[in-house]
């Protein structure tokens, strides 16, 4: 019955706003993690930076953006955690600036809807969750966070951020992490060389998150919630760990972390 309930309310939330009844994941098979992401690219970056950590433990991997509302279900019922991947900017108007659309690039409603109905369902089910890039800044807006439009704006041109739309760019560039991020297994004060693909980032931070890492320009790098009872991995990171240099205080740690919440689920 519960099974029932997470199936209907995940349909009604891709066109209005509820959430599913909390509940446990179900048992798998020890060494099978069931992931639903975002949005899954035919590059790989992210099945390549998750899988290999991993291991000996295999990856399920379900692509939320090429599911039904039933196969989304089915997949939230067998999910062991979310993650919540880069891509196209947030409509504005979903953190009260519907003006902005003039300084964003290009705007995917529909992954919008998709992406509000999976937070709202990790909400409801406790289930672990991992932003990167757009997925940070989607957890910080359905918290009632707010978003920098364009961060040129505010920071300056040589921001280490990209360009405009059809002029972007990968950055590498240092973050660093406060006092709070050994919850995550990183060090305070640890640094790490990061790439970065954004224009946009955290404002104005969401209800109950907290900030744990920082750009040297003072951005908000990385989001968590503050009740870690309840959401035990609910953690955001601005940069792209997928596609970052190797071997680094706040590169593998912080998906490794993520899959040994996902085996405690």
């Amino acid at each position: 019955m519960v099974r029932f309930y997470a199936l209907a309310a995940v349909a009604f939330l891709l066109t209005s706003c509820s959430s599913p009844t909390p509940h446990t994941a179900p048992s798998s098979a020890p060494d099978t993690l069931h992931i639903v992401a975002s949005r899954l690219f035919e590059s790989r970056t992210y099945e390549d930076y998750l899988e290999p950590l991993a291991s000996p433990d295999v990856i399920h991997w379900h692509n939320a953006s090429e599911l039904t509302f039933v196969e989304l279900n089915e997949a939230l019922e067998a999910a062991h955690g979310v993650l919540m991947t880069g891509g196209a900017d947030i409509h504005p108007a979903r953190y009260g600036q519907a003006a902005d659309t003039t300084r964003c690039g290009t705007i995917d409603i529909e992954r919008d809807r998709i992406e509000s109905a999976l937070l709202h369902a990790v909400d409801s089910l406790r289930l672990p969750c991992l932003g990167i890039c757009r997925g940070l800044q989607f957890m910080n807006v359905h918290n009632g966070g707010t978003l920098h439009a364009h961060l040129p704006d505010v920071l300056g041109t040589d921001a280490h951020r990209a360009g405009t739309e059809g002029s972007s760019r990968d950055t590498l560039h240092a973050v660093i992490a406060g006092s709070n991020a050994d919850l995550i297994g990183i060090e305070f004060e640890s640094k790490s060389q990061v790439i970065s693909h954004h224009h946009q980032g955290i404002n104005q931070l969401g209800k109950g998150l907290e900030a744990w890492a920082y750009a040297r320009d003072g951005l908000i790098e990385g989001i968590r919630r503050a009740d870690t009872v309840q959401f035990p991995f609910y953690v955001g990171v601005q940069w792209h760990p997928e596609r970052s240099p190797k071997n680094q205080s706040m590169v593998e740690p912080v998906g490794l972390h993520f899959l040994e919440t996902l085996r405690q689920h």
